[in-house]
């Protein structure tokens, strides 16, 4: 652990996708430095599997919500908020991917669901919190996941490209609507071993694992690698940041 202890006392943060991969990382690692979490994700399951390796569980409140239905999900934060009280800031990781050709039936149809989740689903937690009604504290910081695949997508990754590429168009906007008040910048990953990559894809005979270690000079990532740069972003240490794009794939954009 690189952050001193406590560093996030008497904080709260809404964390979506906390049941698995990026998200729920972070969300325990922030709950472990003194902030109490709200964890969003669609397995409830999962999500009490996580409050249990919590350090501080009865800081790690969990709720089950699908985001892809989206429309009144920014007046549900705002009942979150008068619920729990004002938040500083959230991590925005619930996500899908989807593999999928142009030449496919039905891709636009599959464009809208990703779209659904990856953007529209966070951006209206987003729209909730940032509403003067939830009275998020001045200096929040938000953080929202989005892909290295925005700017270097494989093949059959179009409609999650776009969906991720949204995302860093949008926060840059956002940015300077909130400022000087609130913070967003976004996390751009290459391949971070979380459940939702498959270590050998049976549908497509391709091992993830060795092409991103043939791919990327620093190799795979792990999820401690993103949750200690969300854990920066989110501080105050990183106060003079926002409106910006992190990509994180162990030096991969430079071999591409």
């Amino acid at each position: 652990m690189i952050f001193k202890e406590n560093l996030f006392k008497d904080k709260s943060y809404v964390v979506t996708g906390a049941s698995s991969g990026i998200g729920a990382h972070a969300a325990l690692m922030l709950n472990e430095l003194g902030a109490r979490i709200i964890a969003i994700g669609r397995d409830e399951n999962k999500l009490l599997t996580q409050k249990e390796q919590a350090k501080n569980p009865d800081n790690f409140i969990t709720i089950s919500k699908n985001l892809s239905n989206f429309e009144y999900l920014d007046k549900w934060t705002l009942e979150l908020a008068k619920e729990y009280g004002s938040f500083d800031g959230c991590l925005l990781s619930a996500g899908t991917v989807n593999t999928m050709p142009l030449s496919a039936p039905n891709f636009a149809n599959f464009g809208v669901k990703l779209f659904n989740i990856n953007y529209f689903g966070n951006l209206q937690i987003l729209k909730g919190l940032t509403d003067k009604r939830a009275k998020s504290k001045d200096g929040s910081s938000f953080v929202w996941i989005s892909s290295a695949a925005f700017d270097r997508p494989g093949a059959g990754l179009g409609n999650y490209a776009a969906s991720k590429g949204a995302i860093v168009s949008a926060i840059k906007s956002f940015a300077l609507e909130f400022a000087p008040k609130y913070r967003i910048n976004a996390i751009c990953p290459g391949l971070v071993l979380t459940p939702m990559i498959d270590v050998s894809d049976s549908t497509t005979g391709k091992d993830y694992v060795a092409i991103a270690n043939s791919r990327y000079p620093l190799g795979v990532g792990t999820t401690d690698d993103t949750s200690n740069l969300i854990c920066f972003l989110l501080s105050d240490a990183s106060r003079w940041f926002t409106g910006q794009e992190f990509i994180v794939d162990g030096g991969g954009h430079l071999k591409f």
